[in-house]
């Protein structure tokens, strides 16, 4: 019976949160190379704390939904905040390779570092936009938002025409849109932050992906002008 149980959680977690079940995993693999590329830490470290968070948002999940269970909510934002401050050493870390070159680092592997920081931090907000969203998927799913972290355009009530049906609510999808859309332009686009930690959220990203984008481009620019330079002095 006990097993039965067990078995029941795990799928209704899986039917709210798989999908970030899967994404936190690439997360994971993403932070984890770039620690290998930037040489600090056990690189297995953080696959293993993801993998325990994990498992503890399994046993402290409510899987009837009637109300978001605050253990949960708890080690769920635990989560979101410790891959965003990696998120930040790793940036650190980038750029004290680039601008210092004390890391004894190649160009082509900075470049790799940094593309795939931007990808995990896309990812990494996209959960975090998911989770913070009007008390998170659970409380969202049994329809007790009343004021929304973040407005979509299909949740705006003074639209002339309608663009969505009637108690429309975002999926992940939308999630990863909004952070891309935030992290390309570095500030938002179509859905607005309406509260001081999606605010937050919203500018680190802008923050950290503005970076990314200088540490690739003076990568490049060296990159371009050490092979100028090697090809004037043959």
């Amino acid at each position: 019976m006990q097993d039965q149980a067990s078995s029941g959680k795990f799928k209704g977690f899986l039917r709210i949160r798989g999908i970030v079940f899967a994404v936190a995993v690439v997360v994971a693999v993403g932070q984890a190379e770039v620690m290998r590329i930037l040489r600090w830490g056990p690189v297995w470290l953080l696959p293993a704390l993801y993998v325990l968070m994990l498992v503890l948002s399994v046993v402290f999940y409510d899987p009837e939904h009637r109300n978001p269970n605050r253990a949960g909510r708890a080690l769920a934002k635990v989560f979101m905040f410790l891959m965003i401050a990696i998120n930040v050493l790793n940036l650190s870390l980038l750029v004290r390779g680039v601008f210092t070159a004390s890391l004894h680092i190649g160009a082509i592997d900075l470049v790799g570092a940094g593309a795939a920081l931007w990808v995990v931090t896309w990812l990494t907000f996209a959960f975090a936009f998911w989770e913070i969203d009007g008390g998170g998927p659970e409380a969202r799913l049994t329809k007790r938002v009343d004021f929304p972290d973040l407005m979509f355009p299909q949740q705006q009530t003074d639209q002339k025409f309608r663009v969505a049906p009637p108690g429309w609510r975002p999926d992940f999808g939308d999630y990863l849109y909004v952070s891309l859309t935030n992290a390309i332009a570095v500030s938002p686009t179509d859905t607005m932050p309406m509260t001081p930690l999606a605010k937050l959220l919203m500018g680190i990203e802008s923050f950290i992906c503005y970076v990314i984008f200088g540490v690739l481009v003076a990568t490049a620019v060296g990159i371009a002008t050490g092979g100028v330079a090697n090809t004037l002095t043959r």
